[in-house]
Parts: structure tokens; sequence; C-alpha cells
């Protein structure tokens, strides 16, 4: 690196690490506020119609006027995305708190935006007014019911029929009774929806960090608020949300409630979850280590230990997680049938689930590897096409899946942390190893990320990670993973700024100055809450110093 250039990272470090609180909420504010505007012309606009139209102003949502708005929104995203981190910056190196105004300023001016970065919106409510008009959407595709709505939702799609659950069908239904063929209402609905759930995920979040000794803060600033969330569930509405609404509460029944109690609520909530979307249920067999370690202990982690927990203690675990298991499916499938008879739905959703296989993007791995083998093996054989790759590799990707998910729950089953980190971990699996990924997928581990590991480098990674994600999509819901130099650009230039922000990994210093401490983290609670139990705390993590006395979203 040349001395220019070293000059000038260094300054921008000094200017990322001066940027106060308030300055970085009004960054936020305003990328929010233009974000919003641009939206409305470079997002997932209508085919017809649309708010451009109506003013006047159509001309501003194709050709180079969409070109140069395109711009603008990326730097409006980019005022986000700095704010977020800047935020972050206060919140672990400095130990303050996670304002309300902050959050405010991220998802409040996004109440009037458009769709972003994803069309799916259209399809959920032409999905509802399948079933309002007496349609099955397990049997047909939105082409079925000609109407205004059919003529948004995307070509690949309108023959289609949905994997989602019959909650899903049921708040479409509901809502497109309501608002009839109206699209933009439909859409605010579905958008004041969509900010509930997320409020719900963020105040679900804090409470179960704060029964683990974490400030939640910190989980919810970073597994809730986080720039990926925002923009795909606040912007782009999709399921998720609600999904890990249910599967968080459930979580906080699991752990707050009496152990019967307990399991019945947290199982029917995942029971009622699944009815959104079928990967809700991958919470529930880390809910029943929660209980086992609830009921009949923690498991310990010494093997010599283990081995005389095994002698003493093997039919108790065995006993509470044989009616613990048995209890929690019954009373999650029980809510899912109760959910399907009360939304006038049927079954044909479960063979719907595995259906969906004509989106591709790298961020799901058989097609990453597909996509990275075809230019070469195309070469050696014609007939090896990307198709043929990833129709091959797929099948071997799910069962890999499939074995990871059984083998996560095993591993994870020590006590309540040790089983948030598995299910964390379960979901990220599924994101990785599925047929299909879509960034907001990966916004069901996020939420549980802090939760499972408090690692510097796992929360570094993560933030990274998130900012990446965030501008491979544009405002429409096309990605640039296929971009080479976009992709790898933008992984450099957040891996620096997160470094600088949160100033880990730490830089390199000269030989004589490699003794200095690191920056350290506020990222446990100073002492174990009054109603936390010491469950599930790993009593090797070490508090970092400096941590605040309270630490709560204000």
């Amino acid at each position: 690196m040349t001395a220019a250039a070293e000059g000038f990272a260094d300054k921008a470090r000094s200017w990322l690490q001066s940027v106060g609180y308030s300055r970085a909420v009004w960054m936020g504010l305003i990328g929010s506020i233009v974000l919003t505007i641009t939206s409305h012309s470079v997002g997932a606009v209508r085919s017809r119609g649309g708010i451009m139209q109506v003013i006047g102003l159509s001309s501003f949502t194709f050709g180079h006027a969409a070109g140069m708005v395109t711009v603008v929104m990326w730097f409006a995203l980019a005022g986000m995305v700095l704010s977020w981190i800047i935020v972050g910056r206060h919140i672990l190196v400095r130990g303050e708190p996670l304002h309300r105004s902050a959050i405010a300023a991220w998802i409040g001016p996004m109440v009037l935006a458009g769709p972003l970065m994803s069309r799916d919106i259209y399809s959920y409510l032409m999905q509802g007014t399948l079933a309002r008009d007496g349609f099955n959407a397990y049997e047909v595709g939105a082409a079925a019911n000609p109407g205004p709505l059919l003529f948004e939702v995307s070509a690949d799609w309108r023959n289609t029929t949905t994997p989602y659950g019959p909650l899903h069908m049921g708040v479409g239904q509901a809502i497109t009774s309501v608002t009839g063929d109206n699209i933009t209402a439909g859409i605010f609905a579905f958008k004041l929806l969509s900010i509930a759930s997320v409020l719900v995920m963020a105040w679900a979040v804090a409470k179960l960090a704060t029964h683990l000794g974490i400030r939640p803060d910190v989980a919810v600033w970073l597994g809730v608020f986080n720039p990926l969330s925002v923009l795909h569930l606040i912007g782009g509405m999709h399921t998720e949300n609600m999904m890990m609404a249910l599967v968080l509460l459930g979580c906080l029944c699991a752990v707050k409630l009496q152990p019967v109690r307990g399991v019945l609520a947290a199982s029917a909530l995942i029971g009622v979850a699944t009815a959104l979307k079928a990967t809700a249920f991958i919470a529930l067999p880390f809910v029943v280590w929660i209980l086992v370690a609830r009921v009949a202990g923690a498991l310990p982690y010494s093997a010599g230990k283990a081995r005389w927990l095994r002698l003493a203690d093997t039919w108790r675990r065995f006993g509470t997680l044989v009616w613990a298991g048995l209890v929690s499916v019954l009373a999650c499938v029980g809510m899912l049938a109760l959910v399907t008879i009360l939304t006038n739905q049927t079954w044909g959703w479960v063979t719907e689930v595995t259906g969906n296989s004509k989106v591709i993007n790298p961020l799901a791995l058989p097609s990453f590897i597909a996509s990275s083998l075809e230019p070469v093996l195309s070469r050696i054989n014609d007939d090896l096409t990307f198709n043929v790759l990833v129709d091959a590799i797929r099948p071997v990707s799910s069962a890999l899946m499939l074995l990871g998910l059984v083998a996560t729950w095993w591993l994870f089953r020590h006590d309540e942390r040790t089983a948030f980190t598995g299910m964390a971990v379960a979901y990220a699996i599924t994101c990785v190893l599925n047929t299909v990924t879509l960034p907001w997928y990966y916004t069901a581990p996020l939420a549980l990320v802090v939760l499972a590991s408090q690692s510097r480098m796992v929360i570094y990674l993560t933030s990274v990670f998130c900012m990446w994600v965030t501008f491979m999509f544009d405002g429409g819901g096309n990605n640039r993973l296929y971009a080479l130099w976009w992709v790898l650009a933008f992984a450099a230039i957040f891996a620096w700024v997160v470094q600088a922000c949160l100033e880990f990994p730490p830089r390199r210093q000269p030989q004589a100055k490699q003794s200095q401490p690191q920056t350290q983290w506020a990222i446990e609670l100073p002492s174990l809450a009054p109603d936390a139990s010491p469950r599930g705390r790993d009593a090797r993590a070490e508090r970092p110093p400096g941590a605040p006395a309270e630490s709560h979203p204000q």
C-alpha cells in the first residue's frame, strides 16, 4: 500500500471512529428517507400504476433516469449501513445502549417505502386473493384468478403453486378481503404487519439475551436491526418476520415458564410459525433440549463427568427426552392442524415445500458449486451444462443438510445456551445447503447469532456478512453475485469498515506497539440478571471489563 493510500485509510478510519452517536443516527435517518423515496422509482415497482405514474414521473422508473436514481439509492443504502456499524461501535466498544431513536431512524421512514429487493409481496397478495376467491393455491397458480394483481406477479411465478403454509394463506386472505384489489392498501397492510413482527422479534431477543446473561443491546443491534434484516424483512415484507417472531416467543416461553407449560406453549407457537413457513419447525428439537436441561439438569462437558452421569442419570434424561419430545411434537402438529382448519386450507403445502427450484444464485451452495464448475467441465464435455450439474448436486446437498441438522441437534444438547447455539447453526445449515437460498433466509440464524456465540470473530464476520449481502441485490431484486469485481470489492470494503469501527481484528502494529492490549467489547451483562437462570451460562465465558451496569434498548 502506498503512502498516499495509507494516509487516506488513516483519515477514513479516524473519521469513522470520531462520528458521534447522534450524528450516526441522523446519517441513518437521511439514508432511510432517501431510500424510501428512491424505492418508488428503482425498487420492485409496479408494472401498472404506482405513485410515480400517478404524479407523472414514470420516466424515472426506466432508462437513464432510473440509472441515476439507482446510484442515489446505493449512496442512501451506504448511509444506512455506515450508520448501523457506527452505532455498533458505540454499543460494543463504548458500552452505550441501543437508543430507540436509532431504531426509529432506520425503520420509521420505510413505512412509506415501496417493495424493496423482491417482488414477492405481489405474490403474497395474489395468493391471498386465491384463498379469498375460493381457489386452492396448492393446486393452481396466480394465473387461475386474473385481476390487477396478476400483472404484478413475476411471469416465472404466475403458474407456480405456493410452498407456504395455511397461516400465510390466511393472513393474505384477511388482508385482501379488507383491501380488495387495491395494491397500495394491501402493501401498506403488509408493511405494518412486518414492522410489528420485527419489533416483537427485538423484544423477544432482548428478553432471551438478558436470560442468558448477554447484553440485549448487542443482541438486538446485530440480530434484528442489521441492514440485511431491515431491508428484507421491512423493505421486502417477507414471511420470515412473522415466523421468527413466533419462534422467538416460543423460545422465551421455553426458558421462562414452568417446564411443562413452557414446552407446551413453545411447541404451540412453533406450530403456528410452521403454518407460515416450514423452516420454523427446525427450532422444535432444540426446545426439547432446553426442557431436558431444565428438568434433568445440564449435561456436563467433561468426559469423566459425562461417564458418571450416564451411570447415574441416564434414565432420567432419556425419560425426559421421550415425554418432552412426544408432547412437543403433538402440541406442534396439533396447533398446525388447528390453524389449517381455521383458515380453511389443506395440507397440500407439505408436498410443495421442496418444489421451488427456479431461483438460482450463489448464496445456495449447490448453485455456487455448479456455477464454479460449469466453465471448466463444459469445455471437457458439452453435456455438462449448468442445469445438469445443479440437478446432480442438489440431492447430495439436501442429504448433507439433513445429516447436518441431525448431527447439530445431537451435538448441541448440553444446556440452554448450547441449545440456542445449535438452533442458530441448524438455521445456518439450511441457508447454505438448501436448494434455494435468498438473503432474507439468513434473518433466522442472524436473530440467534449473539445468543449462540459471543465470540468477537463471530460478531465481526456476521457484521461484514450483513453489510456485504445488503449490497448484493439491487432495489428491484436482481442480484449482482455474478459480477466478481462487485462481490470482491464490497467484501474488502466492508471488512475494512467493520475493522475500523469495531477495532477487530486488530490492526498490524509496529513491533514496539504489539504489546498494547486489544480493545475490549461490552458483550455480556456484568452480572446475572435476577430473573435469569444460571443454567445455560457458560462458566468459561469471560465478561469484558467496562460493561455497563444496565443494558437495554432505550
